[in-house]
């Protein structure tokens, strides 16, 4: 019987509670604590296992070092706001921002087939100005896939809490 009267143990701490020396405890303590860990583990392996597949599948190597790298990137900036090292207002641009590049690239690379990154710039409506001489008024009326100034490539724009606007450079190839 336990401490309540009944029979049988119904957590952890009771079984802990059952064990007759202290060492006894913290050896059943440890050993929870490994197997809990290795748990995690694996479940943690298995996950990113299948994430770097379903990308290597459908993906040549640049286009998934490419997604590789911007994972990471979300994984710092969760880091920084976890530590109050940058604002949630940046957290959120920056995270907004990452996401526009990946599906960006993610949609260049299934219309063309092709596996390669071309250099391209995101940025809000109040950063246009250094890309595009007179900002998003000179955007006004050009079509995504429109030449502007011989060095960039408009591709677009997408809300996502704020406009983001996307441009290739392009290079004299």
């Amino acid at each position: 019987m336990n401490r309540t009267g009944r029979r049988g143990w119904t957590s952890t701490e009771g079984l802990l509670a059952a064990c007759e020396t202290r060492e006894m405890r913290s050896m059943i303590g440890v050993r929870l604590f490994v197997l809990i860990g290795a748990a995690v583990i694996c479940s943690a392996a298995a996950r990113g296992q299948a994430v770097h597949s379903n990308h290597s599948d459908r993906f040549g190597p640049e286009v998934t070092a490419f997604l590789e790298l911007m994972h990471q990137e979300e994984v710092e900036l969760d880091f920084q706001i976890r530590h109050d090292e940058i604002l949630r207002k940046d957290y959120v641009r920056s995270r907004n921002r990452i996401a526009v590049l990946r599906q960006t690239v993610l949609s260049i690379a299934r219309e063309t087939g092709e596996d390669r990154i071309p250099e391209l710039h995101v940025v809000v409506g109040a950063e246009v100005d250094q890309i595009v001489d007179g900002g998003t008024k000179a955007l006004k009326g050009v079509k995504p896939g429109s030449i502007i100034e011989g060095k960039w490539r408009y591709l677009g724009s997408v809300v996502r809490g704020e406009a983001f606007y996307t441009f290739e450079r392009l290079t004299g190839k």
